[in-house]
């Protein structure tokens, strides 16, 4: 990973930690709403804003797949009924998560033989 984000994101924290804006469509209207996100130790904050990312997507062994959207993935955790849909503003950006989100998998000491599903 590069030590700064593509356009649009911020630099990194730590090393592995990623943060920027995303689109996250909501649960039940299905709707597209800009979302900050931060990746950090096998976990995906998220929020509002840079200031309150306060709700977590726990990615040890969580099922990164495909989306319909052509910039688009999804996250199903370990475990979890739940599908968080996501998607990013250009190609460049959704490698990039998607390499740390990856990386962070397996990263993860916890992790074990559920290195990086992807679907």
């Amino acid at each position: 990973m590069t030590a700064v984000d593509p356009p649009g994101g911020e630099p990194f924290g730590a090393p592995g930690e990623k943060t920027g804006w995303l689109s996250k469509r909501a649960h039940f209207t299905l709707r597209w709403r800009p979302t900050w996100f931060h990746l950090k130790g096998g976990r995906l904050l998220y929020g509002e804003s840079d200031q309150s990312p306060v709700k977590t997507i726990p990615l040890v062994g969580a099922e990164v797949g495909g989306s319909d959207d052509p910039l688009g993935w999804t996250i199903t955790p370990q475990g979890a009924k739940r599908c968080y849909h996501l998607r990013a503003a250009s190609e460049a950006e959704q490698q990039s998560w998607l390499r740390g989100i990856f990386d962070a998998q397996i990263a993860s000491a916890r992790h074990g033989t559920h290195a990086c599903v992807l679907q």
